[in-house]
């Protein structure tokens, strides 16, 4: 009996052994975003926001969302940029002095992502606490609106990229 116990161990023995350098030596590869030319877009935060690093290696949030086919369905592994934010300026017809509202993630820095006609912007803020700032007009998809407010939580631009023509959607998490 002390044989075959001893075998059988030495077998459990090997199969553990071979399990654990298969998983040791597997190649781990870290799921990104992939643009329409196969470009890393961005890294996943969770399902629908992504980090884009953007000029000086700054990380700022990105969301997307899915792609809809004919039937109204989502398109499997198919995503776009969103839009919908806003940018504040300094100056009365959005040219001058631009501004973005605080993120609600814990140390994610505070962006917006505007529709222009160019294309879906990322406006990134800076980092650092929130200010109060005097805005004369507002970015919308719509366009620009005039307005006089003193308004707080706010960051200035610091940099921006145009989603739309740096990573051409179709996107794909890979």
């Amino acid at each position: 009996m002390k044989p075959w116990l001893f075998a059988a161990s030495a077998v459990a023995m090997i199969a553990v052994t071979e399990v654990a350098c298969a998983q040791s030596t597997g190649v781990s590869h870290p799921i990104v975003l992939l643009d329409s030319t196969g470009k890393v877009a961005a890294r996943p935060l969770n399902e629908t926001l992504m980090l884009v690093t953007v000029g000086n290696g700054i990380a700022a949030p990105a969301s997307i969302l899915p792609i809809y086919g004919p039937d109204g369905r989502p398109a499997s592994a198919w995503a776009t940029w969103k839009s919908g934010g806003s940018v504040l300026y300094t100056s009365p017809d959005c040219t001058a002095g631009a501004h973005v509202y605080g993120s609600q993630y814990a140390g994610v820095r505070a962006a917006s992502q505007v529709q222009t006609p160019a294309g879906i912007v990322l406006y990134v803020g800076a980092d650092g606490a929130a200010t109060t700032v005097a805005i004369h007009s507002v970015l919308y998809e719509t366009g620009c609106a005039s307005l006089t407010i003193q308004q707080n939580g706010l960051f200035p631009v610091v940099a921006s990229v145009n989603l739309t023509t740096a990573y051409p959607p179709p996107l794909s998490l890979q």
